[in-house]
């Protein structure tokens, strides 16, 4: 389920049909899949929102050990307007903007930017960019109005395993098997507000079987206002992204 995260959660039918969907048989639990997919609609239909979130993620060495590393940041999105999301990994920042017509990534410890001009929706925007600069936007998922779509299609088994507490809040505990990874999912038991939490994830078939870990917090349906438009301090340098457009079709200003 590696496209939750998008370093790493599209719209379909408001209750779950099992003949929907490709993967069906015994091992489907519908009461797992039908809180997942409310969770993703009410996500996908939200004109607006922020949200934080933690990612930690392994990589397994030659010798086997494992090595776990971490991303995080916070995210807003009003869907008339844009998106901005600031972001660190390592030991630099990366910042997005999107104010639906012009598209910039910064370095702002590093004083540098790239923009390019886009005005379709944000999904193509998703695909444009990474198809353009290899660059996979921070849990553009999440933000994706398809997510009910995809969500269970590589789906062989779904499992609910409860209820339990995350940093407070009330979730239920969703187990949802692939042929590739096993992920689990926890989903606020809130009827009105079902966000997701937290996200584990383990990848079957690589040697050591890795996993990456997915914390989302503070989501807010009426966030505080922002600027989706880049504007560069004085001492910002323009680059263009070598051998290569920051949006595919499209060359950066």
């Amino acid at each position: 389920m590696k496209r939750w995260i998008a370093l790493l959660l599209l719209m379909a039918p408001a209750a779950y049909t099992p003949a929907a969907h490709a993967q069906d048989g015994p091992d489907i639990e519908t009461q797992a899949v039908q809180i997942a997919m409310k969770s993703a609609e009410f996500l996908a239909s939200r004109d607006a929102f922020s949200f934080g979130w933690f990612v930690s993620y392994d990589e397994v060495s030659d010798s086997g050990a494992k090595i776990t590393y971490v991303r995080s940041g916070t995210t807003s999105m009003v869907r008339s307007k844009g998106f901005v999301s600031h972001t660190e990994s390592g030991d630099t920042y990366r910042d997005y903007y999107w104010n639906g017509e012009t598209f910039s990534v910064v370095s702002p410890n590093e004083e540098f930017y790239s923009s390019a001009e886009f005005k379709g929706d944000f999904d193509s925007l998703v695909e444009a960019v990474e198809n353009g600069s290899g660059t996979v936007l921070p849990m553009w998922s999440m933000m994706s109005k398809n997510l009910p779509k995809v969500l269970m299609l590589e789906v062989e088994q779904a499992t609910y395993l409860g209820t339990s507490l995350v940093a407070g809040q009330s979730a239920h505990h969703l187990l949802f098997s692939e042929q590739e990874e096993d992920w689990q999912l926890w989903i606020s038991t809130n009827e009105e507000e079902p966000w997701p939490l937290m996200l584990v994830g383990t990848e079957k078939t690589i040697e050591g079987q890795p996993q990456y870990r997915v914390h989302m917090v503070d989501w807010d349906v009426t966030p505080e206002p922002v600027n989706f438009t880049y504007e560069p301090d004085d001492g910002a340098v323009r680059v263009i992204f070598p051998g290569n457009a920051l949006i595919a079709g499209s060359a950066s200003e």
